[in-house]
Order: structure tokens, then C-alpha cells, then sequence
């Protein structure tokens, strides 16, 4: 039995190489990774839409600024963090792109702790994450912007929760609300 397909743009990267970066997607989202990772979160407002969706991977979806508001609450724990990478599948739907990818997530906690992991610059950082996610950018005049991201976990318990855990900075209780 034969299956409908369509073409795709498909990476397997180490961080963002140049293959990676040849599709416009991907060069938004890395402009947009700079400016995060940065922690510069009203610095990110131009790559939002006004009706951008993000759904946890608990599956509570936010809408417009409450959207901005749950992302930025994602990684309000960490004290600093980085995203590399790994694949990417991109397709396009009409109007828009969708980009399924996994990434890399490096991480340090409050208060400090052993560096185990080194990113693809050398820089050291306490813990790895996982993460798989499914960005929609929508195709526009010479701009992209965001409207929806979901984002759920790749695997789990990750690492970072239990570090966090283990110094007091996240109840065990906060797990289960």
C-alpha cells in the first residue's frame, strides 16, 4: 500500500553547521536561540507572534502573552543554559513551515555545582537535557514569526530536576503540582 508523502528537509547537525543553517527555518530559529539563551526574553518579542501557542510537555497550552509568559517560566530555573542541535525534519503547510527537531539543552543551576558537560565551544555546564520539539514559523514578507511551539521532554527524569532536587532548589512536592 502506497502512502501520500511530501518532501521534506531533513539534518542531522552538530550544533548549527552549515548544512543546517542552508533553510530559512533554521536560521530564524538560531537568530532566535541567541537571543534566548542570552536570557534577553523581551529581546525575543520580535519573534513572537501576537497569537503564538505554547504547549508544555504536560500538555498545558498557553496563548499569546501567556504563551511568552510559559516559556519564559520554562527555563526560569536555570541560572544560564544553551541549545545545540541535533536533527531536524522540516516540512512545509501551506503558510507556514513545521520543524520537528531534538536538541541539546546545556544547563547550570543556581548556586553552582560541577561542570560534566561541554558544549560544541568548549564552555562546561552542570547538566545536559533532552529536548524534542515542533516549531510552526509562519511564512511572511521577508520576516518569519513564531506562532506556536509545542515542547515536550525527549526523555526522563532529566537530569537537571534531579540536581535541582538534590540542592534544595526544587521541592520533591513540585513534581506532582
Amino acid at each position: 500500500m502506497a502512502f501520500p508523502t511530501q518532501p521534506s528537509f531533513v539534518v542531522h547537525s552538530r550544533g548549527w553547521d552549515a548544512n543546517l543553517l542552508q533553510h530559512p527555518v533554521p536560521r530564524f530559529l538560531h537568530a532566535h536561540e541567541d537571543v534566548f539563551d542570552a536570557k534577553d526574553l523581551e529581546g525575543c518579542k520580535p519573534f513572537y507572534a501576537s497569537d503564538m501557542t505554547h504547549t508544555k510537555s504536560n500538555g498545558q497550552t498557553f496563548s499569546g502573552e501567556a504563551a511568552v509568559a510559559a516559556l519564559r517560566g520554562d527555563c526560569s530555573l536555570f541560572a544560564g543554559y544553551f541549545h545545540e542541535p541535533v536533527f531536524c525534519s522540516i516540512s512545509e503547510t501551506g503558510d507556514s513551515y513545521r520543524l520537528i527537531g531534538w536538541a541539546e539543552m546545556f544547563v547550570d543551576l543556581p548556586g553552582g555545582g560541577e561542570k560534566k558537560y561541554t558544549d560544541l565551544q568548549g564552555r562546561e555546564w552542570e547538566c545536559l537535557a533532552f529536548w524534542s520539539f515542533i516549531y510552526d514559523v509562519v511564512k511572511g514578507g521577508g520576516s518569519s514569526r513564531l506562532p506556536g511551539q509545542d515542547v515536550a521532554n525527549a526523555c526522563g527524569p532529566n537530569h537537571h530536576l534531579g540536581e535541582a532536587i538534590k540542592r534544595g532548589i526544587v521541592p520533591v512536592e513540585a513534581l506532582t503540582s
